[in-house]
């Protein structure tokens, strides 16, 4: 939604001129993205202990080089599993122009009222889907292709350019007589309910659509902040497409590092959050080096060639005149000290990287089985042993009866006991299916002990033993 708003908003201010807007949006996002997926892609390589001539890497990185990752779904999370986000905003990019073509011919109600349907059409058959099991069929795989396609946020994406077009044009703001916790509580309840929860996007965006046009509408917020408080979020605000492309790996990296450091069994969670919230003290300052060794030369060069090209229809702009020029000028040394500061910083990430995080499917999968199963209490960890798991399957496509059993000894490790008993059952299935006779027997009385609310202990490295 807010997407929609800024993307909308810098548009009609540009000129509208198409040539303009997709030069900007490709030098914008693209220079730092591609940066951002050089880096990852050697994560992406040490943890599933890929050569770069291993084609497996190669179809990876071309899929999110031309930003169509979100069309399979092993490659949507390969990489960075914030990259989701970066195709289908380019996809929505693409669809803007069908967007203005549609409210020159039909009005911003009709539109509206089309591309919701489109949306809610795609979320309810997406939630029948989850809702009946039916993931796996062909018709569920068409039901996820649709809901990660751009179709399946082109209403939420809209809402933020219609409340930006009336903002222009001085009209009455939709929404502003639409009650906030109505949303609020819509969006909440979605959430936490299994057939509604494919709707939550939506509603989400919905509560953003009111808050934002009350915003620009002039009623504040009751509540008191620091003073400080504003300005930081100004900062935050101008790095955050930088923070945001980094921030997911590295979470992910230093997890591992502090379950190493402070196994979950030695730790409460108020400390677990204070040890993860701390690692925000790298993941922010290597993105602000990130967004001005990268994002503010971006912007300078688009500019340039819109200059060049003579885009614009007013006057031409001065040289020097672009985005973040008077925190980029000065430079050369300046900016290969930066250089130089990212690279060490990066360097470090993939020590860590290759020291904590577990490789390959079949040894998280047994390193997991260990945490969930063990018979000593302090090799066992449940909520590392759930993401080891998680890893596994989703590296295998949940292909493998052996690494879909050990996810499910993983839930009712980590208490999760409703979950375990989905897994066991798919576990089930999936055994049977492949005639594995002993895997079905094997998962047929784990599922009645987390049926039962019981972990399994077990002294073997693997389900299969």
């Amino acid at each position: 939604m807010v997407s929609g708003f800024c993307i909308h908003l810098s548009f009609q201010q540009q000129g509208q001129r198409w040539g303009s807007f997709f030069i900007r949006r490709i030098f914008r996002i693209y220079p730092a993205y591609l940066a951002a997926l050089m880096f990852f892609g050697l994560f992406f390589a040490n943890h599933f202990q890929l050569s770069f001539t291993n084609w497996e890497w190669w179809r990876q990185m071309l899929m999110h080089f031309f930003l169509v990752h979100n069309f399979q779904g092993s490659a949507i999370g390969a990489v960075n599993g914030s990259f989701w986000s970066m195709a289908v905003e380019a996809q929505l990019y693409l669809l803007y122009p069908i967007l203005i073509w549609l409210v020159a011919k039909f009005g911003w109600r009709h539109s509206m009222i089309f591309l919701a349907g489109i949306e809610l059409i795609i979320r309810g058959a997406d939630g029948l889907v989850e809702t009946f099991g039916l993931a796996s069929t062909t018709g569920g795989y068409v039901s996820w292709l649709f809901t990660m396609s751009p179709l399946g946020y082109w209403f939420s994406w809209a809402l933020g350019a219609r409340i930006a077009d009336a903002f222009l044009k001085n009209e009455p703001l939709p929404f502003l007589k639409s009650p906030l916790m109505l949303w609020v509580v819509l969006a909440m309840v979605c959430y936490f309910v299994r057939p509604l929860c494919s709707f939550r996007f939506l509603l989400f965006a919905m509560m953003t659509a009111v808050v934002t046009s009350k915003l620009l509408n002039g009623e504040k917020s009751a509540s008191r902040h620091p003073w400080f408080f504003p300005d930081a979020l100004k900062k935050i605000g101008v790095w955050s497409y930088s923070i945001y492309l980094l921030h997911q790996p590295l979470f992910n990296n230093y997890t591992y590092v502090i379950n190493w450091v402070a196994p979950e069994t030695f730790r409460s969670p108020p400390v677990a959050f204070m040890l993860i919230f701390a690692t925000w003290l790298v993941v922010i300052p290597f993105g602000i080096l990130w967004y001005k060794l990268f994002e503010i030369p971006g912007i300078a060069l688009g500019k340039s060639m819109i200059r060049r090209l003579d885009f614009s229809s007013g006057p031409r702009p001065a040289p020097d005149s672009f985005q973040g020029k008077e925190k980029y000028a000065g430079t050369g040394r300046r900016y290969w000290q930066m250089a130089v500061a990212v690279l060490l910083i990066a360097a470090a990430n993939l020590v860590v990287a290759a020291k904590f995080v577990p490789k390959d499917a079949v040894s998280i999968n047994n390193l997991a089985w260990t945490l969930a199963t063990s018979l000593d209490a302090k090799n066992r960890d449940g909520a590392r042993a759930v993401l080891l798991a998680e890893d596994a399957c989703q590296q295998t496509h949940y292909s493998q009866t052996i690494m879909i059993g050990t996810l499910a000894a993983a839930y009712a490790e980590a208490g999760r006991f409703e979950a375990a008993v989905f897994t066991a059952q798919q576990a089930c299935n999936l055994a049977e299916k492949n005639g594995e006779t002993n895997l079905l027997q094997k998962n047929q009385e784990l599922l009645v002990r987390y049926q039962n609310r019981q972990s399994y202990r077990d002294g073997s490295i693997n389900a299969a033993k």
